[in-house]
């Protein structure tokens, strides 16, 4: 369905937990969508919204088939599945908050139903809008990364309990490098604990893909201090973002340097011992940018309300989606199975 340039996309938000009233706050503040409601089954969580946002709420989404264009799903992933199928056999349009279901079989049918019913799927990753990847994007050459290493950490906060840490932090990760590495997977080793409940509250996994790159993904829902930082390693430029402080440093050796001209095993010791004062700038060429803020789930309504009113793919689609579900599957499988998982390797 494509939207005149002027008219007002009709959403609601499905959820009015934490995540449900960060969207619900910033969709009543666009002039290109109306907030119609906000659905929550709990008395409470609906009040909330009535009494600081002024917008009208119901105990049921199926309350809402016949009033929207679009849903924000903001469920626990448990619902996921329930709620974007029900909308999306009625041609609304969804967005549905990462992960995108449970399971990968019910992602592949939300998938199938978009696809049937001509509706947009968009996903929560909402990382990919971050500036600081963002600004990565602009300027390195994805065939050229050879080696990622990310660390998610962060401080117990009681939310997100119903899945593991792996499909609630990790897979920001895997969807970026995922993203980036346009290459099939074809190792995966992973090792986690679960210390707190049922659900691993800390992974590593060790990807292997077919072009030769690697990756190594760390994430932990209880660790003393919170951390959100990627370091990429490419041909001539590594680089190492912080998704928390929106900040990216590329680093890369000096002309006189990478051509072999000027190396350090080369010099006196005396020379030598001079190198760490010169690192920076005889050395290495070290620069760091500070991207322009923006709000990342606002730049993801908008990419998710363009592809409505145009009819095209939004950033973040169900297809994108899928892969990094089926990853942090495969993940959490051999965590839980405590053995390693080799997939089949591509011809």
């Amino acid at each position: 369905m494509e939207l005149s340039a002027t008219s007002k996309i009709q959403v609601a938000v499905i959820g009015a937990g934490h995540l449900g009233r960060i969207h619900a706050k910033l969709l009543t503040a666009r002039n290109d969508c109306k907030l119609v409601a906000v659905c929550d089954p709990v008395p409470s969580s609906r009040g909330w919204i009535e009494e600081n946002l002024k917008v009208p709420t119901v105990p049921d989404y199926m309350e809402l088939a016949n009033s929207v264009d679009a849903i924000v799903v903001a469920t626990p992933t448990i619902y996921h599945y329930q709620v974007g199928a029900w909308a999306l056999e009625r041609g609304i349009h969804t967005l549905i908050e990462k992960p995108i279901a449970n399971t990968v079989q019910q992602a592949k049918e939300l998938g199938r139903l978009a696809s049937t019913h001509g509706a947009i799927l968009q996903v929560g990753h909402v990382e990919r809008f971050n500036p600081v990847w963002e600004s990565l994007q602009a300027r390195i050459e994805p065939k050229t990364v050879r080696y990622v290493e990310s660390r998610r950490e962060g401080v117990y906060t009681g939310r997100s309990t119903d899945i593991g840490i792996v499909l609630d932090l990790m897979i920001h990760d895997l969807d970026l490098i995922l993203s980036l590495i346009d290459s099939p997977l074809t190792n995966i080793r992973a090792t986690g604990r679960c210390v707190l409940g049922q659900h691993e509250d800390l992974a590593i996994a060790d990807l292997e893909f077919q072009n030769g790159a690697r990756a190594h993904l760390r994430a932990s829902r209880i660790s003393s201090t919170a951390a959100r930082v990627m370091e990429i390693q490419a041909e001539r430029e590594w680089y190492e973002l912080d998704f928390s402080t929106v900040s990216l440093t590329a680093t890369r050796a000096t002309e006189t340097v990478e051509s072999g001209e000027l190396q350090a095993d080369g010099l006196d010791p005396i020379e030598r011992a001079r190198v760490k004062d010169e690192l920076f700038t005889r050395w290495l060429d070290r620069t760091q940018t500070t991207p322009p803020t923006s709000n990342a789930i606002q730049s993801e309504h908008s990419d998710f309300l363009e592809s409505i009113r145009y009819g095209r793919q939004p950033r973040v689609s169900g297809t994108a989606a899928i892969r990094a579900l089926e990853v942090a599957c495969a993940i959490t499988n051999q965590i839980t199975n405590g053995n390693l998982r080799i997939l089949r390797r591509a011809a």
